[in-house]
């Protein structure tokens, strides 16, 4: 009798263990990962890039006397701004003022000669060899004369174009030769030079737009639009890559110098019927998880947040996105980086910068 009253005791404690673990709660809450999302809309015909760009003069020109001798003036300082015709230095002018005075004198006699002589022939008075000769005096005299007047330019040096002097090496009563530097001048238009892909280059005739803006890392928060101005036909032998330059006119509040750091933000506008924009969806490269020769993303669950694999068909493009031309509708959620340490199944939340 004692023995069946144990057992029922024992029978009964296990029975309430069991009923009491059942009411506990031992269900473990998934771990969520914290992942960068993006959300993807349909592929346009825009691409935008962004180039390092290192400032330049669109214009410069080495100042130099067209003659030899002593400099007597220099008019200009470094960073001076100057128009066109400034005088910026000058050269000893007497011997070039003796030799204009001498081919004055020499040219006014020969003048009066000639017309002298061509009254006399009409009166038939003089020969014709002698009306040919002072003739021909009177013309080489004048040839002198020009060239004296030349000789005389020559000794001033002034600015072919509007800008600001960015050097002076010359220094008064200093004697120079014919051809050499006295000053630079670099106009008031400058431009970046970026070197830009062979993929980019060629595929410029499909271009409709060319949007361009400069941003200088001295002056971040200031936009400057910019104008394609030329790309060069010959690549880098280094970096295969093609040197372009863009122009454009510095604001008044900002001082703008060769030499300068930038960034130059580039939009390409396709052609509406260009192969090379398919239609589709344009996702971070980030995004894609490539596994053999198939492609696919993590799609988020919106209300779940848990994502799930999706096979993608995808065609590159000529920026940081590719496009995914079948298996996305637009509008979904994904992981944009990171996506070979995510599995199916997994609970993600928006990662932020802390």
């Amino acid at each position: 009798m004692k023995q069946i009253l144990l057992i029922a005791l024992v029978t009964a404690v296990l029975f309430a263990g069991c009923s009491d673990s059942g009411d506990s709660d031992t269900t473990t809450a998934p771990k969520v990962r914290p992942a960068k999302l993006v959300t993807v809309e349909a592929a346009s015909n825009q691409r935008d890039l962004s180039f390092p760009a290192i400032v330049q003069a669109a214009q410069t020109a080495e100042l130099t006397f067209q003659a030899s001798g002593e400099i007597r003036e220099i008019n200009v300082l470094e960073g001076d701004e100057v128009v066109a015709g400034t005088v910026v230095a000058k050269l000893d002018q007497r011997d070039a003022l003796n030799r204009l005075a001498q081919t004055q004198a020499e040219f006014d006699n020969a003048k009066i000669e000639f017309e002298r002589a061509e009254r006399l022939a009409v009166e038939d008075a003089i020969a014709r060899s002698e009306l040919e000769t002072r003739k021909t005096r009177r013309d080489v005299t004048q040839a002198d004369l020009s060239n004296s007047k030349r000789e005389l330019d020559d000794t001033v040096l002034t600015v072919p174009f509007d800008g600001f002097i960015s050097k002076v090496t010359g220094r008064q009563f200093q004697n120079v030769q014919a051809n050499e530097s006295i000053a630079v001048l670099q106009g008031a238009e400058v431009e970046v030079v970026v070197n830009v892909p062979g993929t980019i280059v060629a595929l410029s005739p499909q271009f409709e737009d060319v949007a361009a803006r400069v941003i200088l890392d001295d002056a971040p928060d200031a936009e400057i639009i910019a104008t394609l101005k030329e790309t060069s036909g010959e690549a880098d032998p280094s970096t295969q890559t093609y040197a372009v330059s863009f122009s454009f006119i510095p604001p008044e509040d900002i001082i703008v110098l060769p030499g300068m750091t930038a960034t130059l933000q580039v939009s390409f506008i396709f052609k509406e019927d260009n192969e090379f924009v398919a239609s589709g969806i344009a996702v971070p490269i980030g995004s894609i998880l490539a596994e053999g020769e198939e492609t696919f993303v993590w799609v988020v669950d919106s209300e779940t947040m848990k994502i799930s694999k999706r096979k993608v068909i995808v065609k590159t493009g000529a920026s940081d996105d590719v496009t995914v031309t079948n298996g996305l509708e637009g509008g979904e959620t994904l992981v944009s980086a990171g996506v070979s340490f995510f599995h199916n199944g997994m609970t993600v939340r928006r990662w932020t910068p802390e």
